[in-house]
């Protein structure tokens, strides 16, 4: 099996991925937002601390998610221009 790509198909790839997780970066900022939002309103009692305890969990998650699709993105960024050199070197 040979794998074949182009630089310019390359990039291409490249942007879609970065374009994918600068979706995803976007909609999980989104949903700490409104978590941060509901719990800065006069929310109070033991189901407030909860969510509260809940929210700051999933806070620390999606900061593992994005340093991980950051990762992927250079990772993948990186192997596809060097088959893409290869291809055409």
């Amino acid at each position: 099996m040979t794998v074949q790509l182009t630089p310019a198909e390359a990039e291409q790839k490249i942007q879609q991925i970065t374009h994918a997780r600068d979706m995803a970066v976007t909609k999980l900022h989104q949903i700490a937002d409104t978590q941060q939002t509901m719990l800065a309103a006069a929310w109070r009692g033991t189901y407030a601390g909860g969510y509260g305890n809940t929210s700051a969990q999933q806070h620390e998650d999606f900061n593992q998610l994005i340093a991980t699709l950051n990762d992927i993105v250079e990772k993948g960024s990186t192997h596809m221009r060097s088959i893409a050199n290869l291809d055409n070197g």
